[in-house]
Parts: structure tokens; sequence; C-alpha cells
């Protein structure tokens, strides 16, 4: 091969890495909706709320399973069926703010026009406010909306409003907007296990406000965030390595957009258009290499002892990788078998019962949640992202028997 035909080439194949790294976002939420995957029901309840005037919605589930993301696309994909024009206004809430200051943010991207002098002057409707802004004034802002225009107001993170005044405010506003049926729709988006810990006085606005609760994601969703981008790239996936990926994911679309990254440069980086489980392996090491300190920090905590032949990394492997429910919750009949696969022996709960309630305790981080009643708890892990990164801490320590690594890619093993 000539020297230019060799450069060429690399620039392809650069190329393709350079996409890659672009489509694959474990970091970012997906802003492209022929990317999007997946969540068809919530996002049918989230467009049908929209549409519908004097409903309003309220997004909630475990941190990381994609809810911002869906409410950066939902428009991208509504907009050619509905009349009026959607105009997004996305805020994102913090422990400091209020009513108030989320109202006050949302006003600086409403454009008040004022007729002067044969002139007509922009400004934004919060250079009208210098003081606190109350439901009130929120009311007239969106009441002289035009009939062609339909704002969707998303408050990112509300669960970071702690101020409980602020939150009866929303609360009391999303009801005044229903019942005057201004044209607007408020949705509220945040990490919770139900609607009550996110909305107050949640039985005055039950009737207006769409609840969707978003739920890990299945094996097939996950599977199709893969097959979109890889035929952006025109590749392709071998099924063991795709299925790896997704077991690994245990739900979670960040864990699918990393591994499926780093998988696809590798296959790339050996010039194949085909990734295969070693691509996948190297992507697993790759990824535990580069974790974050705070995510590799927390799992010392957790299972360090002094104690030679304690069962701590063992037992956090086994609820790791057990089955769970929709939002990552087991109990500890879960853990019997991949606890058993995992030391190589018989073992009953009483083996590992102690261990795990510790990684509900200060000393060991709180790694773990404990959730419900004596003789019906369950478990799950604090922080969902650390469960995959246990996942693979454990095969990259050699402490995943053969065994149980084929469990662990069985069809249907997944996480939510």
């Amino acid at each position: 091969m000539n020297p230019e035909a060799a450069l060429n080439e690399l620039d392809a194949w650069s190329a393709l890495a350079s996409e890659a790294m672009e489509i694959f976002s474990p970091s970012a939420p997906i802003d492209e909706a022929d990317l999007f995957a997946g969540r068809q029901d919530q996002l049918r309840r989230l467009m049908d709320a929209v549409a519908e005037r004097g409903r309003h919605a309220v997004l909630y589930g475990e941190r990381g399973v994609g809810k911002t993301s869906l409410t950066k696309i939902f428009h991208l994909l509504m907009q050619p069926v509905v009349t009026r024009k959607l105009q997004p206004i996305r805020k994102q809430a913090g422990p400091g703010d209020t009513f108030s200051t989320l109202w006050k943010r949302v006003f600086e991207d409403i454009e008040v026009q004022i007729a002067r002098d044969g002139t007509i002057e922009t400004y934004s409707a919060s250079e009208f406010y210098n003081r606190d802004i109350t439901p009130d004034d929120v009311m007239r802002e969106f009441g002289v909306i035009g009939v062609n225009l339909a704002p969707v107001i998303i408050f990112d993170e509300f669960d970071q409003l702690t101020d409980e005044p602020s939150r009866r405010l929303m609360s009391h506003t999303i009801k005044a907007f229903s019942d005057s049926g201004i044209r607007a729709t408020v949705v509220l988006v945040g990490v919770a296990d139900d609607i009550q810990s996110l909305v107050a006085e949640h039985a005055s606005v039950e009737r207006n406000i769409s609840e969707i609760k978003m739920p890990r994601m299945s094996n097939d969703e996950l599977h199709q965030i893969i097959s979109k981008r890889l035929k952006r790239l025109s590749m392709s996936i071998d099924a063991g390595a795709g299925r790896k990926i997704v077991t690994l994911a245990r739900g979670l679309p960040a864990y699918v957009h990393a591994l499926g990254r780093d998988a696809t440069r590798h296959a790339l980086g050996r010039r194949a258009m085909m990734i295969v489980e070693d691509d996948v392996d190297e992507a697993i090491r790759n990824l535990v290499k580069e974790s974050d300190q705070t995510t590799s920090h927390a799992y010392g905590v957790a299972v360090h002892s002094n104690k030679k032949n304690n069962l701590f990394r063992h037992t956090l492997l086994a609820a790791s990788i057990c089955r769970t429910d929709g939002e990552g919750r087991f109990v500890p009949a879960d853990m019997v078998a991949p606890f058993s696969a995992i030391t190589g022996r018989k073992m009953e709960i009483s083996n590992f019962q102690s261990n795990l309630n510790a990684f509900t305790e200060a000393p060991r981080g709180k790694i773990l949640e404990r959730i419900g009643s004596p003789r019906a708890y369950k478990y799950r892990f604090t922080e969902p992202k650390m469960q995959p990164y246990v996942i693979m801490r454990g095969m990259s320590d050699g402490l995943l028997p053969e065994g149980a690594l084929e469990r662990l890619s069985a069809p249907g093993q997944n996480g939510g």
C-alpha cells in the first residue's frame, strides 16, 4: 500500500472512532431523536400530557435511568404531529432554590415585546421583577401566551428543591394552570421512589398530573442503544458481546454507552467492523481502571477488612449480580445462588447476612440501603452506578469463576 492510501485508510478508521465517541454518551443526556432508544410507553405518556390542555407531568425514578434524556428529545419527536409550536424551557433545581428563584430563571427565557416611539423593543420577563415571584405572577405571564405557542416548563432534579413552602407553591401553581386552562405544561423531573415524596400536597393535584415512573431499562431497550449506534457506524456486534454489555449494565443506560463506546474503539483499533467479547473484556478493564475516584474509593471503604479470608467482596459481588426488580431491589434469598457460585461452595443466607447488613451502615459507607420492615427487608445499591462497577471490579479481580460468568451472560439475566 502506498503512503497516501495508508494515510487515507488511517483517516477513515480515526473518523469512525471519533464518531463513536460522539454518539455513545455515558456522561451526557441524549439530545438527538434518531439515537433515542426504548422508553416508548413513558415517551407516549409524556407526549400525551403535553398535548392535553390542563395536563402536567411528573417523571420520577432512580438516578441514571434516563429521565433527563427523555425530556430533552420528546419535543423533537412530537413537534411534527402538533399544531402549536412547542417551546421547552428547561431549568435545573438546586438545594438553594425557592419557588421564586426557579420561576425567575424561567422568566429569563420569556420574551416581552413593547412598542416605543414606533419601534419594537424586546425584553425578558425577568427584567420586570425586582421582588419575589408569586404564583399570580406566573399565571399572569403565561396567561397571555399566544394560542399558537405551547410552552413546556421542565424542572429537572426537582428533588433537590428542599424548601417545603416552595414545593407547596409549585403544586398550587400546577393546579391553577389546570383550573384556568392555561396553554402551558409543567413537567417535574426527579429522583424518587414514589410520587408523594416528590410532589407536595399530592392529593390536591392528582387529577391534574400524569405520573410517569421510569424503571431501569429492559434488555431489549439496552440492545436498542447499541444497535442504533452501530448502524450509524455501519458496524455489527457478536451476540455474546452484546449480551455481556447489556447484562453488565444492570438496566442503566450510561454503562451501555460507556462499554459500547470503549468496545467499539477497541474493535476499530484492530481494524475490525464487528465487536466481539474480547473487545468488551478490554472495555471492562479500561472502565475499571478509569473509574472516577469517588466510585473506587467507596468500593474500597465498603470491602476493606484486616481479617484474612473475609467475604465482604464476595458478598457485595453477589448483591450486584443477583436478580432484582425494576428499581434494582433484591431480597437476601436472591443472593444465595450467586454467592454460592462465587465462593465455590453451597451457602445459606446466614453465611452473608451480617456482611449484607454491614453494607447499610456508616463504617462501610452505606453502599447499600435497606428498605421495608424486619423480616421483609429489601436491599439495593444506594448509588445505582456502583452496581455495574462492582461486577466489573469482580471480573477484573478474578472473583467470578467461569460458571458464574456464564450465568451472568445468560439470556434473561438482567438488572431491570
